[in-house]
């Protein structure tokens, strides 16, 4: 039985969480972790952290991506390394570690260093291949297919990139006086829905149309943790949160913040003498 880590204390337990994509039950993964190029200025080699795997039954090339990594690590052996809340069953690869002392000794550090906490956002995530174990500490986590001819290069399509800028937009005038368009993401509610369990799905993206550029500063995100959905308006780092509201948001639903967001962006600039 795997203890909290002092040898003493309740079990820690991992429970299966119902993914996507089927890892093979024999064939080794690769972890790739860093952000450095191998291959210089091309597109072959993007430098992200991703753990790679053969799909059971087809030997496609499977990749998990991660929302928020603060932490990776990897171990061989056989046995799970923490308690099992329930029997595993065929297709069951990926878990996630209940109280776990990890996750407890990265927020320590981080709120010690940083002052970013992590427990209210971050999950212990285990892999379970035949003879390795990955486990990383991460917001969220993405899978897809990969490319076997450019397996290093990012995701064709990934929740986390921005919206792309031909899609229809909406242009509005801010009561400041500040143009931004906003855009839909091309997916169904019901597949945002479904996928937020896992990652952060951009909903909308409220771009600024500033001197004849337009630029992402906000989104309004989905994602579902203990079966509450939520939707939050976020500016990209280090903007932060603005707002957030239970379930599916529409952009009226922060008209206030937003236009309080905007009405700062008017007087920076009137400041600067545009």
């Amino acid at each position: 039985m795997t203890t909290n880590g002092s040898g003493i204390g309740p079990p820690v337990t991992a429970r299966a969480l119902q993914v996507p994509v089927t890892a093979d039950s024999v064939a080794p993964p690769r972890l790739v972790y860093g952000g450095l190029q191998l291959i210089p200025c091309t597109d072959e080699d993007d430098g992200y952290a991703a753990v790679y795997f053969p799909v059971a039954g087809s030997g496609a090339l499977g990749r998990v991506t991660f929302e928020g990594l603060d932490a990776v690590r990897g171990a061989r052996g056989e046995m799970p390394p923490y308690d099992l809340t329930s029997p595993r069953v065929p297709g069951d690869w990926v878990f996630t570690v209940e109280s776990s002392p990890w996750l407890a000794e990265r927020h320590h550090y981080e709120m010690q260093f940083y002052s970013t906490p992590l427990l209210q956002t971050h999950q212990h995530y285990v892999f379970w291949f035949h003879d390795e174990f990955v486990e990383a500490i991460a917001e969220g986590i993405w899978l897809d297919l990969a490319d076997p001819a450019r397996p290093w290069a990012r995701p064709a399509r990934h929740p986390l990139a921005t919206l792309d800028p031909a899609l229809p937009a909406q242009l509005t005038r801010s009561a400041a006086g500040i143009d931004w368009e906003l855009r839909r993401a091309p997916v169904c509610d019901d597949d945002l829905i479904r996928d937020s369990a896992l990652c952060s799905q951009r909903l909308y993206q409220l771009d600024l149309v500033l001197d004849g550029h337009s630029r992402e500063a906000a989104s309004i995100w989905l994602r579902t943790r203990n079966d509450q959905l939520t939707s939050r308006l976020i500016r990209p780092w280090p903007g932060g949160e603005l707002a957030r509201q239970d379930g599916i948001a529409h952009p009226r639903d922060f008209t206030q913040p937003w236009e309080a967001y905007l009405e700062g962006v008017a007087e920076r600039r009137r400041a600067r003498g545009r």
